[in-house]
């Protein structure tokens, strides 16, 4: 169990208004020797790149970002301006000589198969994990 002074490895915001009231991920869990941290969060439009940021400043070796798909947002425009956001962190850990791969958007609908939303995240938590901790840039 991660202590609460540990930062997890990897966080995974998921948005409420795309998983049905019965699909719930363990809120942590270990996976590959990784810490990984859940949160649910009102849209993944109403997270701005500051917040996203805000896992690589407490040390967190990636995240993953789970929206609604295109055109089905409950909150019309937030699974657009998550795309937007995740691909503004992106542009900025790869100029800063990071992996763009530490940054993953997912798209789940409450319509999915409920069993498959577990799967998806393992999956993209895999991913990340396998990047390694983040080291910082070699000065030059």
């Amino acid at each position: 169990m991660m202590t609460q002074s540990a930062a997890p490895d990897i966080v995974v915001y998921i948005c409420c208004n795309c998983i049905a009231q019965s699909v719930r991920l363990p809120r942590q869990w270990r996976q590959d020797g990784a810490q990984v941290l859940v949160r649910e969060v009102p849209c993944s439009g109403k997270m701005d790149g500051q917040y996203l940021f805000h896992a690589f400043e407490g040390g967190s070796r990636g995240l993953c970002v789970v929206a609604c798909p295109k055109g089905e947002c409950h909150l019309a425009q937030g699974n657009y301006r998550a795309e937007i956001r995740v691909r503004t962190i992106q542009q900025l850990l790869s100029e800063i000589g990071l992996e763009v791969e530490r940054v993953e958007l997912l798209h789940f609908s409450p319509s999915d198969q409920p069993e498959r939303l577990e799967p998806l995240v393992r999956d993209a938590v895999q991913r990340v994990s396998s990047l390694g901790a983040v080291s910082p840039p070699a000065a030059g």
